[in-house]
């Protein structure tokens, strides 16, 4: 009977030993998790998803301010381009009716380009570096360092055929660097 005593006394200390350590590990991950260490926005950085026919490249948002190279290659020529970035939650625009009305309430924030002013035109196969000021909102786009913000990129624009076309060019997740 001593030799089964024995067995007894190792196994129960075998798994006191890795209980504890088990019980440690819970502990450090559960400290992790409520700093937020495993959230999803402390891996993903400022990213632009373009939709097919767009490009959107290079992205970096500081101070309030985007900069993101965008382009089209749609196969035509357009005139009177304007990209505009749609707050997560903002309405999608359907006219450029409600996108006027929506830029002079500063619903919508504007771009500005150093290589392609807003209305100017863009070739199928162009890119342009454009600068946009998202901080306008403190809601929508929060300007402290860390924070997270998501939209989409829009563009209006007329084509030989036809005026007034609106077209979703990306989907942003922006983290303020």
């Amino acid at each position: 009977m001593g030799m089964k005593n024995q067995k007894a006394q190792s196994a129960m200390e075998y798994l006191m030993t890795y209980g504890w350590a088990i019980l440690i590990i819970a502990i450090v991950l559960a400290a992790l998790f409520s700093l937020g260490i495993f959230s999803s926005s402390s891996f993903t950085g400022t990213t632009c998803i373009a939709t097919s026919g767009f490009i959107c490249a290079s992205p970096v948002w500081t101070g309030g301010i985007l900069h993101v190279t965008l382009g089209q290659s749609t196969g035509t020529s357009w005139t009177g381009v304007t990209f505009f970035v749609v707050p997560s939650g903002g309405a999608t625009p359907t006219s450029t009716t409600q996108v006027a009305t929506a830029l002079a309430a500063n619903a919508y924030i504007t771009g500005t380009s150093p290589t392609i002013p807003t209305g100017g035109s863009m070739s199928s196969g162009q890119t342009g570096a454009y600068t946009f000021t998202l901080s306008d909102n403190a809601t929508d786009f929060p300007t402290t360092v860390g924070s997270s913000a998501s939209g989409t990129m829009w563009v209006e624009y007329t084509t030989p055929s036809a005026s007034g076309l609106l077209s979703q060019v990306a989907t942003m997740t922006l983290k303020e660097s």
